[in-house]
């Protein structure tokens, strides 16, 4: 027997019972008479099903390829009514979901305690797609429904919150590379540190200092791009060094008006757009410091100068400091956000940021194919649609590489 709660279903009963709402039609058969919406307080028939095992949600296999489960605490929740992931190669991965909540359970009231920060995984359709933390929750109620929402991150995002503790200052690095820093600032909060294949920490900094107020992602991410790095996290949960992907393996070729293309947005950004770009190293007394110019060959006819200085930097290294921002400024001054109808390419596998795609859409000013890479990505699921929004640069915008075209150079 089964008592009907707000917000019920005849599939959300199946999913509490037999974990899978495909069952929905046993329910509805055994209770003749009752039809949804359903009776808060109403008694159900729900068939026992003697082979199912203990934990239903936990134990049922996933019922599509794009189904999203995320195991809070070691229990396993699943059939969210809107679900938002996104996944950056410069930022942390985060997740946002919706569903009805339960406040008669105690295991609901339980995993969705305000302030708690419970341990999460999240998958799509079985594939781990991070490990984190569960940081919001909200309850909301009204005449018709009680849901809660809920918000977390990859574990590195408590990076994004806190300083490092007190104990840790004064906090002062000499001749040491990124990964030293990074390892030294993280283990308080038990997050590892990893560089992708291939992937090097570059040049040592001379002397760099992290001071009291200063959140521990901020810090590492201006000395990330001294190096020409971007940080983001592994599925596992580390924080993670990696350079922008290279162009010449695009996985989808997508072009205005066609399939799965369903809308193309850029954003100009004509203000962060540069025509010179120096360099130079902080003054130490006694010496005058170096200084670095990269001209911007594909701005002719205006001056747009930009003069900053390169903190930690000896020599050489404020070129590279130099050649760092000048990409930037060509991820920072145009992006194109791609609206499409798949979470996952031809191939079938989920579109991933820091991979490529060829995008022709005229009617956004990109006349012919042009290779972006992939900044990030949003998975979007409610009631009325499944879509993916990817967020294109241009290629080189995070690894010191001044592109040879724009995109609507004809």
């Amino acid at each position: 027997m089964y008592r009907v709660i707000q917000g019920d279903t005849f599939d959300s009963i199946a999913r509490k019972n037999y974990g899978t709402e495909t069952r929905a039609s046993e329910i509805q058969r055994a209770n003749p008479g009752v039809s949804e919406p359903l009776t808060v307080g109403t008694t159900l028939v729900t068939p026992v099903d003697p082979s199912a095992p203990k934990d239903k949600l936990q134990a049922a296999p996933d019922v599509s390829i794009n189904e999203v489960a995320v195991k809070i605490n070691g229990s396993r929740f699943r059939f969210w009514d809107s679900v938002n992931i996104t996944r950056s190669i410069d930022t942390i991965s985060t997740i946002e979901f919706g569903a009805p909540f339960d406040a008669d359970s105690r295991e609901f009231r339980d995993t969705f305690r305000p302030f708690s920060y419970q341990p999460l995984e999240v998958t799509i359709g079985g594939e781990l797609l991070f490990t984190g933390t569960m940081v919001a929750v909200s309850p909301t109620l009204d005449n018709t429904k009680k849901t809660i929402s809920a918000s977390g991150y990859s574990l590195p995002g408590v990076l994004n919150d806190c300083t490092p503790p007190a104990s840790a200052f004064p906090l002062e690095f000499n001749n040491q590379g990124i990964r030293d820093i990074a390892t030294t600032l993280v283990s308080p909060f038990g997050v590892g540190v990893s560089f992708a294949e291939g992937v090097e920490q570059g040049p040592v900094f001379e002397r760099v200092a992290c001071e009291p107020g200063k959140k521990v992602f901020s810090f590492l991410t201006e000395l990330a791009k001294q190096r020409n790095l971007v940080i983001s996290s592994t599925v596992r949960g580390e924080l993670l060094f990696l350079q922008s992907a290279d162009t010449g393996k695009p996985v989808a070729i997508f072009r205005q008006g066609e399939s799965p293309v369903l809308s193309v947005l850029p954003t100009f950004n004509p203000q962060d757009y540069y025509s010179h770009i120096t360099g130079i190293e902080p003054v130490v007394v006694g010496l005058k410091g170096s200084q670095f110019t990269d001209k911007n060959s594909i701005l002719l006819g205006s001056i747009r100068p930009m003069t900053l200085t390169a903190p930690d930097t000896i020599d050489s290294d404020v070129r590279e400091a130099v050649s760092a921002k000048a990409s930037r400024m060509f991820g920072n001054m145009v992006s194109y956000s791609v609206v499409v109808d798949t979470w996952r390419d031809v191939k079938g596998a989920l579109w991933e940021p820091n991979t490529t795609v060829k995008l022709q859409a005229k009617s956004a000013m990109i006349y012919n194919e042009y290779e972006f890479v992939i900044r990030g990505v949003n998975y979007e699921r409610n009631a009325n649609s499944e879509t993916a929004t990817l967020d294109l640069v241009i290629p080189g915008s995070f690894s010191g590489q001044i592109p040879e075209a724009l995109p609507w150079d004809e």
